[in-house]
Order: structure tokens, then sequence, then C-alpha cells
């Protein structure tokens, strides 16, 4: 059989049946938009999460906070003395740390402005091991530490609210009604996978926090950095060793403090997206499913209706084969047309509706569909495609040119 004809042929039994058409491709858009739209902002959500946990929790770092840690709301979180974490350097041999200390929100006030922000105390070295400095002024120093100075680094977006148009340097601001000179903007950040604005946040001296604001005695956490990557799993195992000893545990009694490592937040990572990689296939796969059993019933629909054609074609000397053909060559086309109109419709989506609302929600970038995603979602829709056409074409193929005229 001539190809170009048999194409042309297809094409115009397509268009003259356009609600036989639609119907067939309708079910393959609405599974190729749901399935292109779920997974590139699942990708999306997978990247930012992984992103946080990247900076949060370096490959050569050890995070240790007071408590159960901080996804578990149970237990006390004034549990880590700094005697605990100068007993964990003394014997570790660890160079570089940061503590901190959260404050909550505390109530910002400034020449009649008045908001609630986020405090928090840190070090001269959180510059570098948390990897956040200024975009403006100075970090913190190791005498502002020491001498529990009422200095102060403000967020991108405290800044803007308290200094509208001015520049913040120098400026003094009460925390709780205690002064404070503001030393430093920090760098912009955005929202955190919580969607809470990062930039809405004040950095003190955690020894001027600890004595002179909160008055406690204990740190919420302290993240040690590694020079040796290879050393966190055993270091690990020495700093729950020492703090085990210092809490006075005993053997089989629970933890008051969390360990944590980049591996450790990998795993529970894995764990949480893990629902996420059963049920979108499974909403994916029965969209498809159920476009196949559509192009089944309507082909079937359709090869009945057109019985004394398939047996005129075929007592005119058309092959079973050529019929067969014809008959996929149909489904296929409706399929992949109804495919790229649901790539189409799912890249308006994601342009109109998620990316802002992520951007907003969770700070994630505009995120295009990834060529992997694409190839599924277009093999899928042709694979349903074929499901549905390829009984139907038996069918037609296996019509006795006598019976069919009949």
């Amino acid at each position: 059989m001539n190809l170009s004809l048999l194409v042309r042929s297809v094409f115009a039994r397509l268009w003259r049946y356009k609600a036989k058409t639609l119907f067939m491709g309708l079910g393959i858009m609405i599974a190729v938009l749901a399935t292109v739209l779920l997974l590139t902002v699942i990708d999306s959500v997978k990247a930012r999460f992984l992103a946080f946990i990247e900076h949060a929790y370096p490959s050569n770092g050890i995070v240790v906070m007071g408590g159960s840690g901080p996804m578990s709301g149970g237990g006390s979180r004034n549990t880590l003395r700094l005697a605990d974490v100068e007993t964990i350097i003394g014997s570790t041999g660890i160079k570089e740390w940061d503590p901190v200390l959260f404050g909550g929100s505390r109530d910002v006030k400034r020449a009649g402005n008045s908001l609630l922000v986020n405090v928090a105390g840190y070090s001269d070295q959180a510059e570098s091991v948390r990897g956040q400095s200024v975009q403006e002024g100075e970090y913190f120093s190791a005498e502002d530490i020491r001498d529990r100075a009422h200095v102060a680094l403000i967020g991108a977006t405290t800044a803007a609210k308290l200094f509208p148009g001015e520049s913040p340097l120098g400026a003094e601001i009460f925390i709780d009604n205690v002064p404070f000179q503001v030393k430093g903007v920090l760098e912009a950040v955005g929202v955190d996978v919580h969607g809470n604005d990062q930039d809405n946040a004040i950095q003190v001296p955690y020894t001027t926090l600890m004595d002179q604001i909160l008055r406690v005695t204990y740190v919420s956490g302290v993240t040690f950095l590694l020079d040796d990557q290879s050393r966190v799993e055993s270091t690990s195992e020495e700093i729950t060793r020492i703090l085990r000893e210092r809490h006075q545990i005993g053997e089989g009694q629970k933890d008051d403090f969390a360990v944590i490592t980049s591996v450790l937040m990998h795993r529970m990572f894995q764990r949480s997206f893990r629902t996420f990689n059963i049920f979108i296939p499974l909403i994916a796969g029965t969209a498809f499913l159920i476009s196949a059993l559509v192009i089944l019933s309507i082909m079937q629909i359709s090869i009945k209706g057109r019985t004394q054609e398939i047996g005129l074609r075929k007592a005119m000397g058309a092959r079973s084969r050529d019929l067969q053909t014809q008959v996929l060559l149909e489904v296929l086309i409706v399929a992949v047309l109804a495919s790229l109109v649901g790539i189409l419709l799912a890249q308006l989506g994601i342009t109109a509706v998620a990316a802002p609302l992520l951007s907003q929600k969770l700070g994630i970038k505009q995120e295009n569909p990834s060529l992997l995603v694409l190839t599924v979602a277009v093999g899928a829709s042709l694979a349903t495609g074929l499901l549905g056409g390829l009984l139907p074409a038996r069918r037609a193929a296996k019509l006795k040119p006598a019976e069919a005229l009949r």
C-alpha cells in the first residue's frame, strides 16, 4: 500500500469523524497533562529539598541538636550546654564549629516601626560554617562574641520593612526593648522548604542572646565541620558516646539529643518521598489505562460501523496487514497529537500556576519538564494507543470479505 495515500486517508477519516477523534484523544491529553505536571512539580520540590539538605547538612558536617532534633516535637531541647560542645571539640580535635540558639519571634522596634522577627544567635564562624555572609556591612567578629556585643545582622526583608529607602548600617534597633546596633545586612536567601521567609530574620551574637535576652545556659544546636569527610561516621559515633556519658544516659534509655549527618538526612528524604514514588506512577498509569479502554471502545464501534467498507477493500485486494496498519496508524496519530497538546497545556500550567505558587511558597524557581519526563509521557501515550487499538486492528484484519459484505 502507498504509505502517503494511507496517511492522507487516515487524516481524512480523523477529520471527518471529529467527535470520535476528540474523545479518543481527550483521555490521553489529560493523562499526559497530569503526568508532566505532577512529575515536573515533584522533581522541582525534590531538587529544592535536596539543595536545602546539602546546605544545612554538608557532607563533611555533623549537626548536633538538643532534644529529639528539629523534626520532632517531643522532648526537651535545652539539653545541650556549651560545656558539652567544648568536651566534644577537645576529644575530637574539630577546628571549625558554630553554635546556634533559636530565640523565636521577638518584638523589634525602630523609630516607631514595630514588627515580629525571628531572632537567632550565632558565632563569628557562622559565615564560613553556614555559608551565609553579608551583602552590606560586616559580619560578627570574635570580639563581638567574647564581649557579648549588642550588634545585629538583619535580613533583607527586615531591612526593607524597618529602613525603607535608607541604609540600616549603624542604626539602632530594639529587640524586646534591648538596644542593638545594625552591623550588617545578610545576603538574601528567600523562603525555606517550609515556605518561611528566611530574610525576615535577625542574627545576634549567641552569647548576647544567651545572657542578656533569653537568660539561658544552653544552645539549640551546633554544627561541626570536619577536614576529612571520611571521618564523619566515626566522629558522629564518638560524639554520641561523649554526650550519652556526659548526660548520664543509661543503656536502653533514649538520647536527649540528636546527631544528624548528611547521610542520615538523605535517608530520611528518600523515606519521606517514597509515597510520591509509588502513587505518582499509579495515578498516571490509571489515567493511561482508562484512556486505552476508551480508545478500545470507540475503535470497536468504529470497526463495526466500517464492516462493509473493510469487506469491499478486501475484495478489491487489500491485505489484512494493510487494514491492521491503517487502524493502528489512526490511534497512534491521535495519541501523538493528544500528547503534544497535553505537553503544551502542562507547560502553560507550570508557567502560569505552578511556578508562581512554588516560587512564593517554597522558593522554587520555574522548572521546565525534563527530557526524561517528556519521553515518558509520549512513550506512555503511544503505548496507550497501541493497547487500545491492537484488538480492533486485529478484528478488522480478520474480517472475511464475503461475511463483511453480507
